[in-house]
């Protein structure tokens, strides 16, 4: 039997209070196995953000539990919460999110500083994770000397410097032309097949296919 590593059962989203209440996540409960690549797919509005938001540690649900390798996360201190986010998940956003004052090596090295991680070694790990996305000739160039397809490898490096078991990205190939957006999709694939889980924000359908499991949201539910 697969071993579960994210659970969420009955857990919801509201905004606001009243009459002006909004319900971005309605009652979801899913579950993803251990090493599994799942795609959450949906239109704009649909809730998919909000979800990811939830099972990223970065948003409280209104109410409903979730479990990250079956530790419940309203039961986590916030330092708890925040090793968790460091050093068991890692995070791919379609904004890329890099410092544009750092280094694209600087920039990956930044989740092993919070780490207390030795100066050489944090330097060396960056810059192995740069070459093996073909970055190597990249190493002290700024994010805006960069195609989005650049940026967006680096973020992987980035979401990848502490080894997370959990990867989480939310539309990582929305901002990119369609060449680097199947090598950063190729890149994701590579993951998974090392072992790694897979969650993928995304409102592509041909992208949802290639994933082993599919879930569609609409109007903040899962249908």
């Amino acid at each position: 039997m697969t071993e579960s590593i994210i659970e969420l059962a009955h857990v919801w989203k509201i905004f606001g209070e009243g009459e002006a209440a909004a319900v971005a996540v309605k009652d979801v409960s899913l579950t993803i196995s251990k090493g599994e690549f799942v795609s959450i797919i949906g239109a704009s509005g649909s809730g998919k953000s909000t979800l990811m938001y939830q099972i990223g540690i970065l948003d409280t649900p209104t109410r409903g539990d979730i479990h990250i390798k079956h530790n419940k996360v309203s039961d986590m201190s916030e330092s708890e919460r925040a090793r968790v986010r460091r050093e068991v998940l890692g995070f791919v956003f379609q904004q890329f999110n890099l410092i544009p004052t750092f280094t694209v090596l600087e920039n990956v090295e930044i989740p092993m500083v919070l780490r207390d991680v030795d100066i050489d070694e944090r330097k060396e790990k960056a810059r192995s994770l740069l070459e093996s996305l073909e970055l190597g000739h990249r190493l002290n160039y700024f994010p805006n000397q960069l195609s989005g397809g650049q940026q967006q490898r680096v973020a992987i490096a980035r979401a990848l410097a502490n080894d997370p078991e959990i990867i989480l990205a939310d539309e990582p190939t929305g901002n990119l032309d369609t060449k680097s957006g199947a090598m950063v999709f190729q890149i994701l694939e590579d993951l998974h097949n090392q072992g790694k889980t897979l969650v993928l924000i995304t409102h592509d359908p041909d992208l949802a296919d290639k994933t082993e499991q599919t879930i569609k949201m609409l109007d903040g539910e899962v249908v």
